[in-house]
């Protein structure tokens, strides 16, 4: 029996062991290509209320990281523990404790990563009027919110645009503020092999609604 149970101890501990040691493995490496660049932002907002990219961070070479623990500057939208990282081969940025009063939009969490020209953006706990948000929306994914005070406008979860340099940009949340003045942006990565001179973003196809799953303000 004590044989038994020694061996028991034995196989547990080096279970543990091997456990540990996966999980201290480094993250694989992606190899970037000649002229890559990666860049990140916690938010912004435009407009006659602006707030520029906090923080901001780019690289084409290493990897760059910056923190942020509070944006509550203006009443429009509040975050807390924004982080945001970029190499020559990817960015990320991670925001959390998302609040934008006006048009019932929370989130416990706001993620968007890019990687070698391809990338996605996830959702923790997010709501709009107290309905749940899918936390892997598609690219795109457009829904309708009413904002106190300003009227009805759009909010896109992963937003993708193709930039005129040929470098993905993606953003988590971006909602439009009514009558064309501004917007607030949320957690935004951009990689990828410039093409050519940067002139901004290239026109992309106009996002279509998602009925499903997703709410509806009205």
């Amino acid at each position: 029996m004590r044989h038994n149970h020694a061996a028991k101890r034995f196989a547990t501990a080096g279970l543990l062991a091997a456990g540990l040691t996966a999980a201290a493995a480094p993250a694989p490496a992606f190899a970037a290509a000649p002229g890559s660049e990666g860049s990140a932002y916690g938010l912004t907002v435009t407009g006659p209320i602006a707030v520029p990219p906090v923080p901001a961070v780019s690289s084409s070479t290493g990897r760059v990281s910056k923190s942020l623990l509070r944006e509550d500057r203006t009443k429009l939208v509040k975050a807390s523990a924004l982080d945001v990282d970029a190499s020559a081969a990817r960015a990320r940025s991670a925001v959390a404790h998302l609040s934008v009063p006006s048009a019932k939009l929370l989130a416990d969490a706001v993620t968007a990563k890019c990687t070698a020209g391809q990338g996605g953006a996830h959702l923790a706990r997010a709501t709009l009027a107290g309905k749940h948000l899918d936390s892997t929306p598609p690219p795109n994914t457009t829904v309708p919110v009413d904002v106190d005070g300003l009227g009805r406008t759009a909010l896109v979860l992963n937003k993708q645009q193709r930039m005129a340099d040929g470098r993905l940009a993606v953003t988590g949340m971006e909602l439009a503020l009514p009558g064309n003045k501004g917007a607030i942006r949320v957690a935004s990565a951009t990689c990828g092999k410039p093409a050519g001179p940067a002139h901004g973003p290239s026109e992309a196809p106009a996002p279509k609604p998602v009925k499903h799953d997703l709410p509806v303000t009205g």
